[in-house]
């Protein structure tokens, strides 16, 4: 099968932590760090489309998997280049064909504002065209959730030196294979996606964990990205639960200190293993 081949991609990494000083109790001055927060406006074959609000780490990243999940471009060779320009706050996105952004108008004009941090954003009947995930026989073990939470316990992360962030990770088994964070959750998981893209990796056998709530937003997301099993140490709602059901998602909630709630799909967890 031949590979999709890559879009030409800037590298415009920012700093994701700024320097402070503050006010303790006692009135005394004490350092202080806290997460940066950019704009970055797409603009889609020169049409633009929506600002996000973003550390800044991996941008290229997170607008591959922003045109992804939003199904704004379906197929990575579609895309000529994504340049990212920090000084102007924006994201220059050129597809080959050069008419994507026309083409985007009816979904602009059916837009919705998400309940995520930052304010994500769905465009147009995004859920009534998901797909129920296939009942693959793929399987995960009690004791590989339990590593892969001690695992991102573990991690070195911005949250533990600024707070105001959430993270996610991808895994295989407890491995971590990419821990991305940002000041909304739907950011995080957009940069995997677009890491993803750029592997070209399959979800299916893949588990995701985030720090955050499980929205319908949320779930929705890991539809597109394919993976079958999402975890968070929050819980979920309702319509999380729902879109989860409709859609085969094992969902996995309040995970810390060995312990977890499954809300949805248990037959893809080994209780005994």
């Amino acid at each position: 099968m031949l590979m999709e081949s890559r879009p030409l991609l800037s590298a415009a990494h920012c700093d994701p932590i700024v320097a402070g000083t503050v006010l303790d109790q006692d009135g005394q001055p004490q350092p202080t760090q806290m997460p940066g927060e950019r704009p970055l406006t797409l603009y889609l074959d020169k049409r633009e489309i929506v600002t996000l609000m973003s550390l800044g780490q991996k941008p290229e990243a997170l607008v591959l998997g922003y045109l992804r999940n939003q199904r704004l471009v379906e197929n990575l060779r579609d895309i000529a280049a994504i340049q990212v320009d920090w000084e102007v706050g924006a994201a220059a996105i050129t597809t080959l064909s050069g008419d994507a952004g026309e083409r985007c108008d009816e979904l602009l004009r059916r837009r919705t504002v998400s309940a995520g941090c930052g304010q994500g954003t769905q465009f147009g009947d995004q859920l009534e065209s998901l797909k129920e995930l296939p009942s693959d026989g793929f399987r995960v073990a009690r004791s590989t959730l339990f590593a892969l939470i001690e695992q991102v316990r573990t991690l070195d992360t911005i949250y533990k030196r600024s707070g105001a962030v959430h993270g996610c990770v991808l895994a295989a088994g407890s491995r971590v294979l990419h821990h991305v964070e940002d000041i909304g959750r739907h950011n995080a998981v957009d940069s995997i996606s677009g890491l993803m893209w750029l592997e070209h990796a399959s979800g299916a056998d893949k588990l995701f964990y985030t720090t955050g709530r499980l929205t319908s937003e949320m779930v929705i997301k890991v539809v597109e990205m394919g993976i079958p099993v999402l975890i968070s140490r929050s819980g979920t709602t309702e319509m999380g639960l729902d879109v989860a059901r409709r859609c085969g998602v094992t969902l996995i909630g309040r995970a810390r200190n060995q312990r977890f709630l499954v809300f949805n799909d248990p037959q893809r967890i080994d209780f005994n293993a």
